[in-house]
């Protein structure tokens, strides 16, 4: 049984099925500075929401982990809209990799309601040096195997957390890192809106310095070597000068090593 584990903010109902053309049961997992739970039944499974006050998106993920039912738990964000068959995809992904304890699948993403770009890999087994690849609302995972190897997110990255991306990477991370079998389906589930972003205001000072951060936190080891391949990588898409984007990042990765909060100079 698939659960689709949503995260989202400011819900008063639980319209979110509907748009999101859920038809499994689903957990939203709902900050709106208030404290509740509602559920509701239909022909397509259950729908939950656990309403908090709490900030932080890797907060608000761990509360749909903590809370999930499902044997299979596929991450959402609220800008997702699945395809017809979606989860019946995810099914059989899921039978044909019976190994897999996680799967990434295909996302097909959208600007003004346009197609935008396709996510999409060949089938087969990952290793660590893809896991900055793929977003939280293209994985799934066995619910046997998150309380197996104990996994949760970091509540210290993400949207409203102190570093604003990157929660999803360093999960990732963690799964290979325990030794979990990861897997790519090349099935595609259904359409990410890329409009606007909780969390990306535009290559400012504060993104370097965040990113530096997450460099810190996934490559604890090979920070200062990777911190160049982003940084060029970066300089390419911003235009900013590659001394700036370092000394940023290189001012992440202290912060990360003592949790120093960002300061606006």
């Amino acid at each position: 049984m698939v659960e689709v584990l949503v995260v989202t903010m400011g819900q008063t109902d639980m319209k979110l099925r509907e748009k999101m053309n859920i038809r499994c049961d689903c957990l939203i997992a709902n900050q709106n500075g208030t404290w509740g739970y509602q559920e509701a039944g239909d022909d397509h499974g259950l729908t939950r929401m656990i309403s908090t006050a709490t900030k932080g998106v890797g907060i608000n993920r761990n509360i749909g982990l903590s809370n999930a039912r499902g044997d299979i738990l596929l991450l959402a964000d609220d800008d997702v809209c699945y395809y017809d068959g979606a989860f019946r995809a995810v099914e059989e992904a899921f039978a044909k990799f019976p190994k897999a304890d996680v799967i990434a699948f295909g996302m097909d993403m959208t600007r003004g309601g346009k197609l935008s770009a396709r996510r999409q890999d060949k089938p087969g087994r990952r290793r660590l040096w893809n896991s900055m690849r793929y977003g939280a609302c293209r994985i799934a995972i066995r619910r046997s195997s998150l309380r197996k190897y104990n996994l949760s997110f970091s509540e210290l990255f993400g949207g409203g957390c102190m570093y604003s991306c990157g929660e999803d990477t360093i999960f990732l991370r963690e799964c290979f890192r325990k030794g979990m079998k990861v897997y790519a389906s090349d099935a595609v589930l259904g359409t990410c809106a890329r409009d606007a972003s909780s969390w990306f205001s535009g290559y400012t000072d504060k993104f370097y310095y965040d990113y530096g951060a997450l460099i810190s936190c996934a490559f604890p080891r090979a920070k200062h070597l990777v911190k160049w391949y982003f940084a060029r990588n970066l300089r390419r898409k911003s235009g900013k000068p590659l001394g700036q984007i370092v000394r940023q990042m290189n001012a992440g990765i202290r912060s990360f090593s003592s949790l120093i909060p960002y300061e606006e100079k």
